[in-house]
């Protein structure tokens, strides 16, 4: 039990921390249904995010996969950063991001909000993603999507690459350690 509760305390604790901005500096290649990164390219520890296309007024997935450069990692977090003119994480009926967590990996405790705190519509340009379990320590396969996420491409969004950008990316080990790593953004091409 202790364990656990230093996890979770060391997960909310990083965004005070900003344990590390995004890096982005490894070429994409193609991987399911978008591009990510590599999980774990050079050892590094990193979040990869998806680079997928859409049309203006449509709605693509896009997906969060761990590479954990060989080290065990219980839990995560980081921010995706975007243009709410252009494009934007789609809202669920309830007002939260429309993401989900990937049940397969067992983190029941992950959970997702809009960023900045208290925002509404366009004035939201963030959401922040908490992958942890409140039961299980257990570490997360390297590769596993952690989550998914709806993205909603404006109607009058600009044809070309719009970007997705990761930052405040931090981990946690089984122990309640952080663990250094960072991120790869990804994008959403809308096609006019």
């Amino acid at each position: 039990m202790r364990y656990r509760v230093a996890a979770l305390a060391l997960l909310l604790a990083l965004p005070a921390c900003e344990l590390l901005q995004n890096t982005t500096t490894t070429p994409p290649s193609k991987l399911g249904g978008g591009t990510v990164t590599p999980p774990a390219t050079g050892g590094r520890t990193q979040i990869s995010l998806s680079n997928v296309s859409a049309k203006p007024g449509q709605t693509a997935q896009i997906t969060a996969t761990l590479g954990s450069g060989g080290v065990r990692v219980a839990g995560t977090q980081n921010d995706i950063g975007f243009d709410p003119r252009q494009v934007a994480i789609a809202r669920k009926g309830n007002g939260k991001p429309d993401c989900s967590a990937n049940a397969g990996i067992g983190k029941e405790g992950t959970a997702f909000s809009f960023q900045p705190p208290g925002c509404a519509g366009a004035a939201c340009t963030g959401i922040r993603a908490l992958v942890l379990s409140l039961s299980s320590v257990d570490a997360i396969p390297n590769g596993s999507v952690l989550y998914t996420c709806t993205v909603q491409v404006a109607a009058q969004a600009s044809a070309g690459k719009q970007p997705l950008r990761l930052s405040r990316v931090g981990f946690s080990d089984p122990a309640g350690k952080a663990l250094g790593g960072g991120g790869v953004d990804g994008s959403v091409t809308v096609a006019k």
